[in-house]
């Protein structure tokens, strides 16, 4: 009897968009893509955009026609339960808020805004309804609030929610109401802005804006495949001849912008790679010797969704000549570096970015020496709000794995901080895949991006 050898996969993104393709189902699919972000089989920001994309593409088209009451209500029951697996993956609402935004502008031009605008008022009251049963944490510190929320409890400071997403509110005059519109399978009393009737529609007699919706989230998912060769397009714009230029590891999106500047420029750079904490100094430098696995999500995370054979050619293949760097060295050569190239994770409203724990030694460097910090990010990272608890925007991780062949166990308890908060002086630009952003505009093109008047807080 010959033994049948059975290969054992690791869920990650492929798995989960495999599954979406073969075996979705509107219920169990939820919570199973709610146990995988619990996990964390599925993380970093650009996975988690990418599946949290797919899912609402295949759950809004799997729905039957209903009011724009009852699409909204579905899309921020879904925002809550995703954002509460993983609180900290600001991704999930980002996308949350990208379709949020794409249902307002079908509405609108299907003639329905007065709808969303009253669908958005409805949520926001309900959502207000339900604070006072909110705890706070054991920890005493204000945990991170969903864009289900709209303004803070107790002690915290008042904050703008997600509903301003509408562009202006309507007529003052409010009125109550015992049952919410067809669709929500609520009946908490709520207050409402006056409306006219027409805002109560039936499903049957309002316009079916899906189909509209589900082409434009699909655009939305093309949009953040390309998000990578789209970013690296302004490689010619940013890269010149004979520059040195510094990076905090090697990530797939810088990986790919200095490829495309080594075939535009014709090799004549240098690169300085920092190989980084801990978290990523085997990952640095697997990228620099081009020998990322396959099966790595931490490696290949980023690059999953684009094509891996072009993000993983070697930059000694194009002729670039690339020197790794002890984050120790870096004062010793910061001042021969032309600029400094750094990928977000997040990117805040105003300005802040976080990014891998250790960037903000280079980016201190950098500002010591009056050098030009360029953060890398796809538009998908960009995040509406602004923080006034920074400390709970940074995720902590286990101590890193220390050898002691050669000396005493010590019993040590050290904080490992997994990303880094970089406040905004120490950022020249952003470059994005809509284009080249200065610091002192990244607001207001964060805020438009995503039709928001102000930016929340968390």
């Amino acid at each position: 009897m010959t033994s049948q050898m059975v290969e054992i996969h690791t869920p990650d993104l492929k798995w989960w968009l495999a599954h979406l393709e073969n075996d979705f189902h509107p219920v169990h699919s939820v919570d199973l893509f709610v146990n995988t972000l619990k996990r964390r089989s599925v993380r970093n920001p650009t996975p988690t955009a990418v599946g949290t994309a797919q899912l609402l593409l295949r759950l809004i088209a799997a729905q039957k026609p209903a009011s724009i009451q009852g699409l909204v209500d579905y899309v921020l029951s879904l925002e809550t339960k995703l954002s509460q697996a993983r609180p900290r993956e600001m991704s999930i609402r980002n996308m949350v808020r990208r379709v949020l935004g794409i249902i307002r502008e079908e509405a609108e031009n299907a003639g329905l805004g007065e709808h969303f605008k009253a669908a958005m008022e409805m949520s926001e009251a309900a959502a207000r309804s339900e604070l006072p049963h909110n705890r706070p944490s054991s920890s005493g510190r204000p945990a991170l609030m969903t864009s289900h929320t709209s303004f803070a409890s107790g002690t915290q400071a008042s904050v703008t929610g997600l509903f301003s997403i509408i562009s202006q509110s309507a007529s003052p005059h409010a009125m109550s109401t015992g049952t919410s519109p067809s669709g929500t399978g609520t009946n908490t009393p709520v207050q409402l802005t006056a409306v006219s009737a027409e805002s109560f529609k039936t499903p049957t007699q309002q316009k079916d804006i899906r189909p509209a919706v589900i082409q434009d989230i699909k655009e939305l998912v093309d949009e953040l495949e390309s998000s990578e060769m789209s970013i690296a397009e302004y490689a010619p714009q940013l890269i010149h001849k004979n520059e040195v230029i510094m990076t905090y590891g090697l990530p797939s999106t810088v990986h790919r912008l200095l490829l495309r500047a080594a075939h535009k420029r014709d090799h004549d750079f240098t690169v300085v790679v920092v190989e980084g904490s801990q978290n990523i100094f085997k990952r640095t430098h697997a990228a620099v010797m081009n020998k990322i696995p396959a099966t790595s999500q931490d490696d290949a995370a980023d690059i999953t969704i684009t094509d891996t054979a072009t993000a993983r050619k070697s930059l000694q293949d194009r002729g670039v000549q690339v020197i790794v760097i002890s984050d120790v060295d870096i004062y010793n050569l910061i001042s021969r570096v032309n600029k400094v190239f750094l990928a977000a994770t997040y990117v805040l409203a105003d300005g802040s970015v976080l990014a891998t724990s250790g960037a903000l030694n280079v980016a201190r460097a950098a500002k010591a020496l009056m050098k030009p910090v360029v953060v890398v990010a796809g538009s998908h990272v960009l995040c509406p709000v602004t923080s006034y608890y920074q400390e709970g925007l940074v995720e902590m991780g286990p101590p890193a794995a220390i050898g002691y062949e050669r000396g005493e166990l010590l019993d040590a308890d050290y904080p490992n901080p997994l990303v880094d908060l970089i406040e905004p002086q120490f950022v020249t630009m952003f470059v994005t895949n809509n284009g080249i952003v200065s610091k002192t505009t990244i607001n207001r093109a964060t805020l438009d991006l995503y039709h928001m008047p102000e930016a929340d807080l968390v």
